[in-house]
């Protein structure tokens, strides 16, 4: 029989899981606040990848850096990724990392090269980011 004072210290774990996920949310969405009072002018670039795939053909943007400096990730909406930008001349250091079920190997993995990019972005806009496989490059392009 499981005693009682193994379902106190598991109900207590969740119960402490539960109230530093409420914690870490919070100081979250509290510094996007301060960063949009402070930059209201700020556009937002959604990533497009497809971090889940039930058969495991992952593909996965990394924004390594803006401006050569790491930015917050912030979530724009339902598992949407996303970064803020100011508006003007951007230098993007994205990179590219493919993954998919193999035969001899348990995974493949394809990462390639980061690649800096330039951007011009207006304020208030919505951009969207991805990954072109056919010609190896970042397509950057406004969201309507």
């Amino acid at each position: 029989m499981i005693s009682s004072q193994y379902i106190l210290i598991v109900g207590g774990l969740i119960l402490f899981s539960f109230i530093y996920q409420g914690i870490a949310m919070y100081i979250h969405s509290m510094s996007k606040k301060r960063f949009e009072n402070e930059n209201p002018e700020a556009s937002i670039m959604v990533i497009k990848d497809r971090q889940f795939h039930p058969l495991g053909f992952i593909n996965t943007l990394t924004c390594l850096s803006i401006n050569g400096e790491p930015r917050e990730q912030i979530m724009t909406g339902l598992g949407q990724r996303g970064h803020y930008l100011l508006p003007g001349k951007n230098i993007l250091e994205l990179q590219y990392e493919t993954q998919r079920p193999g035969i001899l190997h348990k995974w493949v993995r394809t990462s390639y090269d980061p690649q800096k990019i330039e951007v011009n972005v207006e304020p208030n806009k919505k951009y969207s980011i991805s990954f072109d496989k056919n010609s190896n490059g970042f397509t950057f392009a406004e969201i309507d």
